[in-house]
Parts: structure tokens; sequence; C-alpha cells
């Protein structure tokens, strides 16, 4: 009788997971790290009022200027006048600015804002660039059932991995019979 090995799958080289690292990484690194070390705040686009110019699930991000440096045409993000009863950040374009204050103005919009901004402070956060779509993820990851969702897919893929390097370490898997050790 003739004793043969079963194939195996190579082992990854340090180069296949270094290429594994900046493909997963990279665009991670890109869009936390990078913002962070030129300056930038980032916001997630998660209405429709700017939409044709900034769509939803938009990731906007933004440089703090100086309220003086605002122009008409700036896109801005704000909080509203806290007598709208809009919690939460505002993402509009900036239609006219006067002594009384800025208006602002969402481009999918028919009318401009019902209040005028007066800024509370000598600056505000302007629009540097937007990359569409993949504030998506970011939506998603806010919701109880999505949190669950991934929570449980990473718990499996963590017991499934353990339990194939615990396989490879003993030494049973294809080729080898369970319960016997090499």
């Amino acid at each position: 009788m003739e004793i043969t090995t079963s194939p195996h799958r190579p082992t990854a080289t340090p180069w296949s997971r270094l290429l594994v690292l900046v493909v997963i990484l990279g665009p991670v690194t890109a869009l936390v790290l990078l913002p962070i070390g030129l300056g930038l705040q980032r916001y997630v686009v998660s209405g429709h009022s700017m939409a044709g110019g900034i769509d939803r699930g938009s990731v906007v991000f933004e440089r703090v200027v100086p309220v003086s440096d605002l122009r008409v045409g700036d896109v801005i993000t704000y909080r509203p006048p806290a007598s709208t009863g809009i919690e939460g950040r505002v993402t509009h374009r900036i239609v006219d600015i006067d002594p009384a204050g800025i208006t602002t103005k969402g481009d999918a919009n028919a009318r401009p804002d019902p209040w005028r901004l007066e800024p509370e402070g000598p600056t505000l956060p302007r629009v540097a660039f937007t990359v569409p779509w993949v504030g998506y993820a970011y939506l998603v990851a806010l919701q109880p059932h999505a949190q669950l969702a991934i929570f449980a897919v990473a718990f499996l893929a963590a017991v499934l991995l353990h339990g194939g390097l615990a396989r490879r370490r003993r030494g049973s898997g294809p080729g080898h019979p369970a319960g016997d050790a090499p």
C-alpha cells in the first residue's frame, strides 16, 4: 500500500499578507486618519436636501475657516437655530450673506432655509471635497440590527478561524485521521 499526502493550500507569504493588509487598511486609513492629519472634519450626509450636489451616503470632508472667508456658493455644515426643532447638523449651500446673517439652501430644496444663520463663533466648517457612497457603511453601522449582524458575523469568523488554526496545529484535517497527531 502506498501512502500519499493530500494536496494543501500553500502558506501565505509575508508579501501576500502585506498586500491584503494594504488593500483592507489603505482605504480605511485614507478616510479616517488622513483627514485628521490634514486638519479636516468629516460628516456623513444622511438627508436628501443636497441631492444632485452632494447625495445621501456621501462623506463630506470639511476645513474650519473664518466666517469672513465664506462666500455665496460655499457649502457649510452647521447646527440650525434651536427654535427650528432640527437636531444635528445641516450641510447646505450659502445663498446670501449680509449683516443680519447667512442664508442657506439645500440644492434639492425649492426655497432657502426659513432661518438666518448667525454664527456663534468666529469659524464654520466649509466643505473641501466629498466622497460619494462611502457613508452608507457608516449609516448602516449605526442601525441596532446592523450592529448585531456585524457582531455576529465577526464572532462567527473568529470561531471558524480559531477552529481551523487549532485543527492545523493538532495536525488533523485532510490527510490525517482525527485524533492522530503526526
